[in-house]
């Protein structure tokens, strides 16, 4: 018994460790009093797996560098290749593939919880791990992901709220995303799916397939078999009933986006996480908003069913629009029967960064700027 509980403490050690070090990423992987975290990590990664992920980066490396840093737990390069690509098939980790010369190279890297590790276990998810999911965002996860105001997603108007008016820039146009797009590929929405699993099946949308990735990820999507590719004018189908059913509109937060997110007030773990916050507005990333003209509102409440963020409330038998909850997605726009509300422009405009290495460093920055302030230091 007491050589179980000692290797039970150790198998425990190598994945608190590797917590720790997933910890110093751009989206951090924070430590709970309840343990959650480590029971999350034991379902992706076995404990000789963790401890090559422990040597990995964020930044991308090739096999040769990782091999030098873990030689002393594996027998030779190629079997931590086998090893590598299979902590990839299980969604632990990604790899970047590139051309060196005429031959193509993997190079390999942490991957984030969220959006990562989560996401990528959609083949694999099972109630009990959606179920510590949830558990962490509510202990640690949620509070990590605000901590820099700094949002992975932004919003897009939905396109029937745009009107030849509006001065709407190209990465906040849907149309231009997917016409600028090289491939598109679509794949079940994990939360949806998690949400299945529990017996809380989405209110808003009967549709499963509602992540779409673009571009030179779709390979990875193909790869795994998590998802199909597509035609744009596929896409533009699928898109139409996206906005029917009322769903948000989230491409990732840079110029040319990987994915495009479609996320309900109901089933999606970072918009029903937002809700929870106390200050919801300063992590969503939008230019627009809505605005109610009163004298033409006739207090019908299709926009308050409408609003995946509750952002609408009737003041007598008038809707009434809450600016620090409305994320400008347009959905009540497209449905007001008497179009009585109106997408507006911020007076600031938000660009996004221009890639996904920019984003996660301008995390960083605001990270170690935060810590700083923390110590007192200007």
């Amino acid at each position: 018994m007491k050589e179980d509980n000692k290797t039970s403490f150790e198998t425990d050690s190598i994945y608190r460790k590797l917590q720790r070090h997933l910890n110093t990423l751009p989206i951090g992987f924070p430590k709970t009093e309840s343990g959650v975290e480590l029971r999350l990590l034991k379902y992706v990664f076995t404990p000789k797996e963790a401890e090559i992920a422990i040597k990995l980066r964020f930044i991308p490396d090739p096999i040769e560098a990782i091999y030098r840093r873990v030689k002393k737990k594996v027998k030779s390069i190629e079997e931590l290749e086998v090893i590598l690509f299979k902590m990839y098939e299980k969604g632990g980790i990604r790899i970047k593939r590139t051309i060196e010369g005429n031959k193509q190279v993997n190079l390999y890297q942490n991957a984030f919880l969220a959006v990562g590790m989560f996401e990528y276990q959609v083949k694999r998810l099972t109630k009990e791990y959606f179920e510590d999911f949830l558990l962490y965002m509510d202990e640690g996860y949620r509070d990590e992901l605000a901590s820099t105001k700094i949002n992975q997603l932004r919003t897009i108007p939905v396109e029937k709220s745009i009107d030849i008016d509006h001065n709407v820039a190209n990465y906040d146009q849907l149309e231009n995303l997917l016409e600028n797009a090289s491939r598109i590929s679509i794949m079940p929405c994990v939360c949806r799916k998690g949400q299945d699993l529990i017996g809380e099946p989405c209110q808003q949308t009967d549709m499963r397939e509602t992540c779409f990735v673009l571009n030179d990820s779709v390979d990875h999507v193909l790869e795994l078999g998590w998802g199909r590719e597509i035609t744009k004018d596929e896409a533009r189908e699928i898109f139409k009933k996206v906005q029917e059913d009322g769903l948000i509109i989230q491409p990732g937060n840079v110029l040319d986006p990987s994915y495009i997110c479609c996320c309900c007030g109901c089933c999606c773990c970072v918009t029903t996480n937002l809700k929870k916050l106390e200050r919801p507005w300063e992590m969503i990333t939008t230019n627009y908003y809505a605005e109610v003209d009163s004298d033409l509102c006739i207090g019908c409440e299709t926009c308050v069913q409408r609003c995946q963020m509750e952002a609408i409330i009737m003041n007598d038998s008038i809707a009434e629009i809450n600016k620090k909850l409305c994320i400008g997605c347009g959905n009540c726009i497209s449905t007001c029967p008497e179009k009585a509300i109106i997408l507006k422009k911020k007076e600031r405009e938000l660009s996004p960064p221009k890639n996904n290495t920019e984003l996660y460093f301008k995390i960083m920055n605001e990270k170690a700027k935060l810590r700083r302030i923390e110590k007192g230091i200007k």
